[in-house]
């Protein structure tokens, strides 16, 4: 068979059962979708509303693709759409940028995932205090939430209407998407999200509701209407004259690659990476064009992709933190390439290659901070934890918890209480990223790596333990 072969549909089927059969065990459940275009679907809790996080932003991408149909300029400053954002840093940047994730405010997640239901006076406060860029606005690709908020801002502030309704009456009527919505009372049987702790222990995330946040992934919905979101794409690809001012003349915009994001490659294939609006466009050398989105929330995981060459369409929802789904698809997608080509057991091991991004210096007291907390990790001070700590760190994973982890992990790595780690050992990715590494010892083979991620205050947001 050719590199472009279909791909296999009992073998993707059969890995997807399995992921769902490991993700019960534990403790979690994994609803999928796989939708041939004149073929039957295959599917497990196609009806169960998920929380598809980050998903949500191909809707909001519509919505402001609809505006913009209707007169709304995309590259007008944020202040001058939005008066009250004049005198932020923020002010400057464009709908056009925000959409393609060209701000220069860089990815702000998990605290971003906290902020839901903050309100747009609130979010202009929080900016108003200092909010820090990364990078000048389209010099590269920064995944931003905060770009995504303020087109939720703009697309109020023009049409005097919620962003939520704008969604909903606009977009999700118009498609009959009768199962997806904003707020999770409207869906009493939504899938419970999971905070899954480190000794395997399930604890029930917490459910915000529908506020300044909500562009960036406030949304509910179930495979099947994902489904037919996903074919809404596909058809509005077939239909290259579709009517100036329409959805589906928007949903066609929306899949057009306009950012590089990375380029993959195996022995076996290579991929382009491409952000769009609200979508990331691949360009794989088994099966062309490929668009797809990725989601993760406190108790949830997403993803979806579809083949335009293929007429194929593939959706994973999952219910604990930031559950893989992306790995889930690819790797099922993978798997069904390779029992196509007559080569089950062929796995491809992928290598990265980012777009250069360049962005700003360090500041002291950015560089400060990430030494402080990656010192926690050997030496927990509740005080300094109270001073760097971001709101969302407490949510995330309890003082208590995070405290027993940090002790594991420094025990594994010889490292011993009080131990403390120098600027010597710092590297500063972004001003609001940097890695510390740890000299391996003698049964290692790579070193390890404390690496902190700061919001766009300079408050730590995320410690991650590696090697």
């Amino acid at each position: 068979m050719s590199e472009g072969a279909y791909p296999d549909i009992e073998a993707m089927v059969a890995f997807l059962d399995a992921e769902a059969s490991a993700l019960s065990d534990q403790g979690g459940s994994l609803a999928w979708g796989i939708f041939r275009r004149g073929g039957p679907t295959r599917s497990a809790n196609a009806d169960v509303p998920y929380r598809i996080a980050s998903m949500t932003k191909s809707f909001t991408a519509a919505a402001i693709g609809l505006l913009a149909e209707d007169g709304l300029d995309l590259d007008r400053p944020f202040g001058r759409l939005v008066p009250e954002l004049a005198d932020t840093a923020i002010a400057d940047r464009t709908c056009r940028q925000a959409l393609t994730m060209g701000t220069g405010f860089t990815k702000d997640d998990p605290w971003a995932d906290r902020m839901e239901s903050m309100t747009p006076d609130e979010l202009i406060a929080w900016l108003r205090r200092g909010a820090v860029a990364t990078a000048p606005a389209d010099t590269g690709y920064e995944y931003s939430n905060l770009g995504y908020a303020v087109l939720g801002m703009v697309a109020e502030t023009v049409t005097g209407r919620t962003f939520t309704e704008l969604v909903c009456t606009d977009i999700l009527g118009p498609l009959g998407l009768t199962r997806t919505g904003f707020d999770h009372t409207d869906f009493p049987d939504l899938a419970p999200g999971i905070r899954v702790d480190l000794d395997g222990g399930l604890h029930p995330a917490e459910l915000t509701g529908p506020g300044v946040f909500s562009p960036i992934g406030g949304m509910i919905s179930t495979v099947d209407d994902i489904g037919t979101w996903m074919s809404a794409h596909l058809d509005a690809l077939d239909d290259l004259e579709a009517e100036p001012g329409t959805l589906r003349h928007v949903l066609t915009g929306n899949q057009q690659g306009r950012r590089l994001m990375e380029s993959q490659r195996s022995k076996h294939h290579t991929e382009t990476l491409i952000y769009g609006y609200g979508l990331e466009t691949r360009l794989d050398s088994r099966f062309g064009r490929v668009v797809c989105h990725s989601g993760g929330y406190p108790g949830y995981g997403s993803h979806m992709r579809w083949f335009p060459e293929l007429g194929l369409s593939i959706v994973v929802l999952g219910n604990t933190t930031y559950y893989p789904a992306q790995r889930s698809v690819q790797n099922a997608v993978d798997a069904g390439w390779a029992a196509a080509i007559g080569t089950p057991d062929l796995a491809l091991d992928r290598s990265t290659t980012s777009a250069p991004v360049p962005r700003y210096e360090a500041q002291p007291a950015q560089i400060q901070t990430v030494l402080a907390a990656a010192n926690l990790v050997t030496d927990f001070d509740e005080a300094v934890a109270d001073e760097i700590f971001s709101m969302n760190m407490d949510l995330d994973e309890p003082r208590v918890e995070r405290r027993q982890r940090f002790a594991r992990w420094a025990r594994d790595h010889g490292l011993a209480s009080g131990d403390a780690f120098s600027g010597e050992q710092l590297v500063m990715s972004s001003p609001l990223r940097g890695t510390v590494t740890v000299p391996a010892d003698e049964a290692q083979t790579d070193p390890a790596t404390i690496t902190v991620g700061l919001n766009h205050l300079g408050q730590v947001q995320a410690i991650t333990l590696g090697g």
